[in-house]
């Protein structure tokens, strides 16, 4: 008798994470439905990860394959992926976080439970230190604001069909920060159909001491504009408010000098809402949370 296809495919790039890449995996083996596939992407790594990867994929008893992607960077590693995942769904995963032994039961019986949906999302627990986590939601119907302020669509947050994630375009590779984000716009531009989970999340989220989400003052704006540009293609001129807001946000994170210089920049290249873009410039400045949430009645 033939061997039933997997339902669900995971993608991991990987790149130089010797430190977390075993915890990732272990978390994957031990999970209580074995429904899947798992691509791990190599992307240049010159430590130890390959060899973990290896070691890892001898020992299971579900579809592991280990690729190499030249072009640096995480987009490309998962479009590496994407580009060699065979089963109708994909879930896209990073090598330093895991996920509870239920996780991907769970999403198989959401999957199967709601025929007509295009993503499964969930929340997800966000660590930023050993002491410190928050929980953080995943993507919602037809939520571009959420996407982009509050990265509802970062990769461990849902998985989608893979003819999805191909009628969306992939990953943009030209992309170094914000390239789920970006992506995500796209997805949602296309009106796919939404089921969100409750309860509790299955999906600990560990904030690395080299990962570009590290702190707001250490992204590179150069990085992010082009990334804002992009998702401000796929949302079209009438938001340009919103990628101003995120832009301005930056600023504010910003040392004093570099912060200032942004913050005329974006109120000259945008017409209107410049009391609101101010307002949130000095609200934030003052290192107050939550301005997003607080303008966005006033930003639709």
């Amino acid at each position: 008798m033939a061997q039933q296809a997997s339902l669900i495919t995971i993608v991991i790039p990987v790149y130089n994470r010797e430190r977390t890449l075993r915890r990732t995996l272990d978390s994957i083996s031990t999970q209580t439905s074995h429904d899947f596939n798992v691509i791990l992407v190599d992307n240049n790594s010159t430590d130890s990860s390959v060899a973990i990867m290896r070691a890892w994929a001898s020992s299971q008893n579900f579809g592991v394959k280990i690729l190499h992607e030249a072009k640096q960077g995480a987009a490309s590693a998962r479009q590496t992926g994407l580009e060699a995942t065979e089963t109708s769904w994909t879930m896209f995963f990073d090598s330093d976080d895991t996920m509870e032994p239920t996780h991907v039961l769970r999403a198989a019986e959401a999957i199967n439970a709601n025929p007509e949906a295009d993503i499964i999302s969930w929340d997800v627990r966000y660590h930023t230190s050993a002491t410190q986590c928050r929980v953080r939601s995943g993507v919602k119907q037809g939520d571009q604001y959420g996407s982009l302020f509050h990265g509802t669509t970062g990769s461990q947050r849902y998985c989608a069909r893979t003819a999805l994630f191909l009628k969306a375009g992939g990953w943009n590779a030209n992309l170094g920060v914000w390239d789920d984000i970006e992506l995500g716009a796209r997805l949602l531009a296309l009106e796919p159909r939404v089921f969100h989970l409750q309860g509790a999340p299955t999906v600990d989220i560990y904030l690395q001491p080299d990962s570009i989400t590290k702190g707001e003052s250490t992204v590179n704006i150069t990085k992010v504009e082009l990334a804002l540009n992009c998702i401000l293609a796929t949302l079209g001129p009438e938001y340009a408010h919103w990628t101003a807001l995120k832009l301005m946000i930056l600023a504010a994170h910003a040392p004093s000098a570099e912060g200032s210089r942004l913050r005329k920049k974006i109120l000259t290249q945008i017409s209107g809402h410049h009391t609101l873009l101010r307002f949130a410039y000095a609200y934030t400045r003052l290192g107050l949370p939550g301005i997003a949430r607080l303008l966005r009645p006033l930003m639709q």
